[in-house]
C-alpha cells in the first residue's frame, strides 16, 4: 500500500483477510521484459474499496488501521485463499451464429485449418450462422458465453465482430456486442472486424472497397445514434496468406483512423505480410497471434506503444507445433498480453486459467508473466490500462477471489474452474 498520509477513509466493502494478495503494479504503460516477472505477493493482505474502487490496498494491518468505521461496511473473508486483479480477456470473437464442432472432429482426423477453409468451413461457415441469427439471437447465446466466462474469472474482455461479412450483418453483431456491454457484469470492449475474411460472390478488392466506403461509415454512425465516442471501438482486419494484403489493411487503418476509431490487428499468424510494423508504425493497440513473427519486427514492436497479444489456447486447439515466441518477445522488451481468441472454430476455449496454463506450458511463461499477460498488460492492450488490470488505488474494484491459496495452483490445475468469488466494480457478483 502506497499511502501518502494516515488519513482515514471511508469503505462500503471490505475484502478481509486475503492469504495472499498477488498483483502487477504499473500505471504508466504496460510491464516490460524482466518487470513482467515483478509482480506484488503479499501474505496476510487486505482490499479496502469505496463506490466500485480501490481505495486501500496491502497488508492487512496497514489497510485495516486507515479505514474509518469498520462496521459500516460488508465484509468479504477470502480467508487463506489467493486474490487477484479480475482477469482481461484481449482478444475473442464471442458473439456467432452457430458452431463447428463437426470440423473439430475433421481436424482430428487430420484436415488443416487451411484445407477446412478451402472446403467452405472455417469463417465463411460462421458467416452462414451468424446471418441466420437474429438480433435476440446473438445477444442470447453472447449472454451465456459471458456467464461463463465471468464464472472463469474474467470481468472485462474484448468482443469482435466478423462472422458477419456485410454490412447489414456485421452492424447486427456490433450492435449485439453493444447490447451485451450494457446488460452484463462484464465490461466489454468492442472491435469492428469486417475484415475477418472475403464473403463468397465478392473478390477482394471489391469487398475492401465496401468496407472502407460503405461499412466502416455506416458503424460510425451507428455509434453516433447510440451517443458512443468512436474512439471507444477498434478496427481489425486478418492480415495474413489467403485472406487481406498489407495494402488492404493499410486501406482499412486509414478510414477507420479518419472517422475516429482505433486500430488492432491479426499478424503473422500464418505468414509475415508485414502487419505488424504497419500496426506499430499506425499505433495500433496491438498485434494479435505472431507465431510467423519476423526478429525485425520483434524489435519494431519492443519499440512502440503496440501489445503483442499472443493465443496459446488457438496452437493448442489446431494442434500445431509452433507457436508465438514468447520469450523472444518478452527479452527484446516488448509488451506481451495473453488472451483466449475464444471463437467458433480455432479455439473454442473460454476459460482464461486454462489458458494460463498454456501459456506456461507452450509460451514458457513463469506464472508471474502470466498474470501481467492477462492482467495488466491485457488492460492495456484493451486502452483499459488506467482503471482495470490491477489491485491499486483508484482502479475499478474487478477482483477474483480463487479456491486455491497459491498462484502457481491457477495454471496447474487445468482440469477444473479455480475461480471462488467474483467481485465487479465493488460489487459481488454470481459467478455461474
Amino acid at each position: 500500500m502506497t499511502a501518502k498520509s494516515e488519513t482515514k477513509v471511508e469503505v462500503d466493502l471490505l475484502v478481509d483477510p486475503i492469504g495472499e494478495l498477488v498483483t502487477s503494479r504499473h500505471r504508466r504503460g504496460p510491464a516490460r521484459g524482466q518487470a513482467m516477472a515483478e509482480i506484488e505477493r503479499i501474505k496476510d493482505g487486505a482490499i479496502a474499496i469505496r463506490d466500485g474502487e480501490i481505495v486501500l490496498s496491502g497488508k492487512r494491518d496497514q489497510v485495516l488501521s486507515r479505514i474509518a468505521d469498520r462496521s459500516a461496511c460488508t465484509v468479504v473473508a477470502a480467508g487463506d485463499r489467493l486474490v487477484s486483479p479480475g482477469l482481461v480477456d484481449p482478444h475473442t470473437h464471442l458473439v456467432f451464429g452457430g458452431d463447428r464442432a463437426d470440423e473439430f472432429m475433421m481436424r482430428c482426423q487430420g484436415k488443416t485449418y487451411a484445407e477446412i477453409a478451402e472446403a467452405g468451413g472455417g469463417i465463411v461457415a460462421s458467416m452462414r450462422g451468424t446471418r441466420s441469427a437474429s438480433l435476440a439471437d446473438l445477444v442470447a447465446s453472447g449472454r451465456r458465453r459471458l456467464d461463463r466466462m465471468l464464472a472463469h474469472g474474467t470481468t472485462t474482455c474484448e468482443v469482435k465482430t466478423g462472422y458477419g461479412l456485410d454490412r447489414e450483418s456485421e452492424l447486427r453483431m456490433l450492435t449485439a456486442i453493444l447490447d451485451l456491454d450494457a446488460e452484463h457484469a462484464v465490461d466489454l470492449v468492442p472491435t469492428f472486424l469486417p475484415a475477418h475474411a472475403v464473403p463468397p460472390g465478392k473478390s477482394r478488392g471489391e469487398y475492401v472497397e465496401d468496407i472502407v466506403s460503405d461499412i466502416l461509415p455506416a458503424a460510425a454512425r451507428l455509434l453516433d445514434e447510440r451517443g458512443l465516442a468512436r474512439h471507444s471501438i477498434y478496427v481489425d482486419v486478418f492480415c495474413d496468406r489467403g485472406y487481406f494484403t498489407l495494402a488492404d489493411t493499410e486501406a482499412i487503418f486509414e478510414k477507420a483512423l479518419s472517422l475516429g476509431m482505433r486500430l488492432k490487428v491479426h499478424a503473422d499468424e500464418f505468414e509475415s505480410l508485414g502487419a505488424t510494423a504497419l500496426a506499430a508504425e499506425k499505433g495500433a493497440a496491438s498485434a494479435d497471434h505472431l507465431l510467423a513473427i519476423t526478429d525485425q519486427d520483434i524489435d519494431r514492436l519492443a519499440g512502440s506503444g503496440t501489445v503483442a497479444v499472443l493465443l496459446p489456447g488457438t496452437s493448442f486447439y489446431l494442434n500445431l507445433k509452433e507457436h508465438a515466441p514468447a520469450r523472444q518477445l518478452i527479452e527484446a522488451g516488448a509488451a506481451v498480453a495473453v488472451g483466449s481468441d475464444y471463437n467458433p472454430g480455432s479455439c473454442h476455449i473460454f476459460s482464461l486459467p486454462m489458458i494460463m496454463g498454456l501459456s506456461c506450458l507452450h509460451l514458457g511463461l513463469k506464472v508471474e508473466e502470466a498474470l501481467t499477460a492477462m492482467t495488466v498488460n491485457a488492460a492495456f492492450a484493451v486502452g483499459a490500462g488506467d482503471r482495470i488490470g490491477q489491485l491499486s488505488e483508484g482502479y475499478q474494484a474487478d477482483i477474483v477471489i480463487w479456491d486455491v491459496g497459491r498462484l502457481e495452483e491457477i495454471p496447474y490445475n487445468m482440469g477444473f474452474n479455480p475461480v471462488g468469488t467474483i467481485i465487479k466494480k465493488g460489487r459481488v457478483v454470481p459467478a455461474s
